[in-house]
Formats: C-alpha cells, structure tokens, sequence
C-alpha cells in the first residue's frame, strides 16, 4: 500500500512539475490557419492552443519521411512539457515545420502537393521564437508547436 502512495504521489509531482500547458495565447491572426490542410494526418493532432509562441534555444534539427523538419528545442518555459516530453524527448519541445523539404512518404506527399514551407529554419544552438499551434500528438503523447507559421531568430 505505501508503494502505490508513493507511485500516486510522484505521479502528481511529476504531472505539476510537466504541466503541458503554453505561458502565451496570442490571437488567431498570427498564426497562419491554412496550414493545416497540408498537415499529414492532422487528426493525431489534438489542439490545445491554436496560436503562441515559445521562446527557446535548438538542439537538433531532423528531416522527416513526411516532409517535416523536426526540430528539438530547449523551451526557457518549460511549462509547455507534458511528463513525456520530459522523460522520452530528454526535456525537449518538438517542433515541426511542415512541408519543408520533398516527402517520402507517399500519403505525406498529397498533404504536400503545390506546397513547401516558407518558414526560416534555424540552426543548431540558435536562440529563437517559434510561432504555431500548441498541440498534443495522440500517437506519442508528448507535446509540440505543429504546424510552425514562423520561426524568428532572438539575441
């Protein structure tokens, strides 16, 4: 019985500790909504915030088979973690700027069709603000800024 206290109370630590849950809500304009109708399976997508913006430094950047770029970004905010950002992504956001390059993914290449992302892409170590929408993949259950509307570069 102690144990399953101890598991309970580390849970909710833990579960306080990675709220999941975005510092900035900023209005709909500032997010470009017609991304997405190119996002690959967007119903994995479970939105939280439309539009916001987080404040970070990048630790990796990964071109994805569905013509994403998935970057790894350190968050100055780390209330936008959930639990499994923390453990499984090693305290990292994930950051995916859609249609970046050509899909290898055959149904990720229709998302893609007549259209390839215009947003800045950053380099590694680079201190940067990201805009988009807030979301939970329900097939990892981490937490990510998907689609990325803009990527801008901070001292």
């Amino acid at each position: 019985m102690a144990v399953l206290a101890a598991l309970g109370a580390l849970c909710l630590t833990a579960a306080l500790r990675y709220p999941g849950k975005t510092a900035v809500r900023l209005p709909a304009g500032h997010c470009q909504a017609d991304l997405w109708q190119h996002v690959y399976d967007a119903k994995r997508l479970r939105v939280i915030e439309p539009c916001t913006a987080v404040d970070g430094r990048v630790v990796s950047l990964h071109r994805g088979a569905d013509g994403d770029l998935h970057i790894a970004l350190d968050p100055e905010d780390k209330s936008v973690l959930n639990l499994l950002n923390a453990i499984h992504l090693h305290g990292e956001l994930v950051v995916e700027v859609i249609c970046e390059h050509a899909p290898d993914d055959r149904d990720a290449a229709t998302a893609c069709a007549a259209f390839t992302s215009q947003v800045a892409i950053p380099e590694v170590g680079d201190r940067v603000r990201v805009t988009g929408a807030y979301v939970t993949d329900r097939d990892n259950g981490w937490n990510e800024l998907h689609p990325v509307t803009r990527i801008e570069a901070l001292r």
